[in-house]
């Protein structure tokens, strides 16, 4: 009688594992452990023409549980699937910048506290089974929905299994009469600065190799499914060859064609001048990348002489001179500002059509140094009058984000909402700014598939110094190829958004900036609600298809 009464025991206190499946919304922060969703059985989706439509299947059942999933729909055939993978989140990030670590203060704004895990690696799969390794798993869909598409509703049944119970789902989806622009066509700049050397040591390949230029198209393919329609231009294409300044043409164009290829607008030149080898942000003296002298010097000057007349030279003969964005030096200061606009003098001498183009840390000091500017969001928030007046000079703006800043300002690290993402869309049709730089596409300093906070990569950097989780990359290498995330497909949403945005603004301004303020103030307060969003969205994709 006492052990059946410890069975008995034993029964009750061990935690029974249901099994439960749902649509989850692709902006929703999903965890492989715990979770608070509700398990949608149907699901309706508004949706424009030419684009991807998006949803999650989160499933949740014992780990090693065989998940089986099927479809049947008479409008889509060429649906992927894909398993979710999770990475983990070491520290949250810091309510000014980096992470909590680095001035002590707990960011109240985050997700989650830290440490976690959550789900963001998309990972195509080729059958239509996977196997559990947590108590949650988290199938995306991708749906492409075609230019010629009819304007109605469609719908999707899908039916997932698990461990051999069958679960029904019905997707509907009613596509409006709207079409989001081809890449080379978008409005909306986007770019993610492309660490090449990371591509070749996680596919193993040799520069300029059969196999590297096929990888190579891989890479900007999935680039542009994420609408991103901007990459820098490899800085080894401009060097030193038997003590001589070179510009390799033959594999510049080569690269530019790639890209080309599916739509890209703009190429972002190498930095011509740096703070030096010891990163030194307290000399006024830029230091040029190739002969690595000061630029006062006379081989300075000649240095970026020269190189301005060979970078003239190709963008003419190829056509580029209106997409070719140079930038000088990354991030000048106040204290490098004198050198930087003298930098800037030298190369419009030579060479009045180009664009300059630079992140900037600076602002009045900087003079006319600059075409296009690109401030911290914080800074073109706290400082919008300054933007506006070199906005009325002909000039134009976008913003970036880095480790910097923390807390509610919109960024894209992973304990933050992914609708902040969203929002850089929206913050650009709002403000009037062009777009969005970002300087890690796939910038690894460790494997991103296990660690996503890294010490601060700077010689000068404190113990306490780390880039916050995700800072570093927003795609991740496959065996295969480049992996897509959910923080990329947020910002894709974000610029189709965009173009929804301003085809609104052509039609109703009053009516544009009164639903945008609806959940979208400014970079600080907007809404997290993903009801109101989808609700929002609705409106606007019925009033430009009218």
């Amino acid at each position: 009688m006492k052990n059946i009464f410890k069975i008995i025991l034993f029964f009750f206190s061990v935690p029974l594992i249901a099994q439960d499946v749902g649509f989850s919304n692709i902006l929703d922060a999903v965890y492989p452990d715990e979770n608070s969703l509700k398990f949608h059985k149907t699901y309706i989706a508004n949706t424009p023409k030419n684009t991807t439509y998006n949803i999650n299947i989160v499933i949740y059942s014992k780990s090693k549980s065989k998940i089986k999933f099927n479809y049947v729909s008479n409008s889509f055939n060429e649906i992927v699937f894909s398993e979710v993978l999770d990475v983990p989140v070491e520290q949250n990030t810091g309510l000014d910048s980096r992470t909590e670590r680095f001035k002590g203060n707990i960011n109240p704004y985050v997700i989650r506290r830290a440490p976690f895990k959550i789900f963001e690696i998309i990972k195509p799969i080729n059958s239509n089974i996977i196997e559990s390794s947590s108590n949650f798993s988290l199938v995306n869909i991708k749906i492409p929905i075609d230019k010629k598409i009819k304007t109605d509703k469609h719908k999707i049944d899908f039916t997932v299994s698990v461990d051999g119970k069958k679960f029904n789902l019905k997707l509907k989806i009613n596509v409006h009469d709207v079409m989001i622009p081809d890449l080379d066509e978008s409005n909306f700049f986007y770019t993610n600065w492309f660490n090449l050397s990371k591509m070749e040591e996680y596919h193993n390949l040799k520069r300029w190799s059969s196999k590297w230029y096929i990888m190579l198209d891989k890479y900007a393919k999935m680039m542009a499914s994420g609408r991103q329609n901007c990459v820098k231009i490899p800085g080894e294409l401009i060097n030193l060859k038997d003590g001589e300044i070179f510009l390799d043409e033959e594999k510049m164009i080569s690269f530019v064609n790639v890209f080309l290829k599916y739509g890209f607008k703009y190429f972002e030149s190498p930095h011509l001048l740096g703070r030096g080898k010891n990163d030194d942000w307290g000399n006024p003296e830029l230091i040029t990348k190739l002969r690595n002298v000061g630029y006062y010097t006379d081989e300075g000057k000649n240095e970026i002489e020269i190189v301005t007349k060979k970078i003239k030279k190709f963008t003419e003969k190829y056509n580029l001179t209106k997409q070719w964005l140079q930038h000088i030096a990354d991030e000048p200061t106040s204290v490098n500002a004198k050198c930087y606009s003298d930098v800037s003098m030298q190369i419009k001498t030579i060479y009045p059509e180009i664009k300059i183009m630079e992140a900037t840390n600076t602002r009045e000091s900087l003079g006319n140094a600059i075409d296009i500017w690109c401030p911290i969001i914080n800074d073109f928030q706290e400082n919008e009058d300054f933007f506006r007046s070199r906005e009325k000079l002909g000039e134009k703006v976008l913003v970036y984000t880095c480790l910097v800043p923390g807390g509610k300002w919109l960024n894209r690290t992973l304990d933050m909402e992914k609708i902040r993402q969203v929002y850089f869309g929206w913050g650009g049709s709002k403000y009037n700014t062009m777009g969005y730089l970002h300087w890690g596409l796939n910038q690894y300093k460790a494997d991103p598939f296990t660690q996503s906070v890294i010490k601060h990569p700077s010689p000068i950097a404190g113990p306490n110094n780390f880039l916050p989780a995700g800072d570093t990359h927003v795609i991740y290498p496959g065996e295969e190829g480049p992996l897509s995330s959910l923080r990329f497909e947020a910002h894709r949403i974000g610029c189709e958004d965009y173009e929804l945005l301003e085809m609104l603004k052509k039609i109703d301004f009053d009516f544009h900036k009164k639903i945008i303020d609806k959940i979208f103030i400014n970079y600080t307060t907007y809404s997290t609600s993903l009801k109101k969003y989808k609700r929002i969205k609705k409106r606007i994709l019925k009033t430009v298809s009218l």
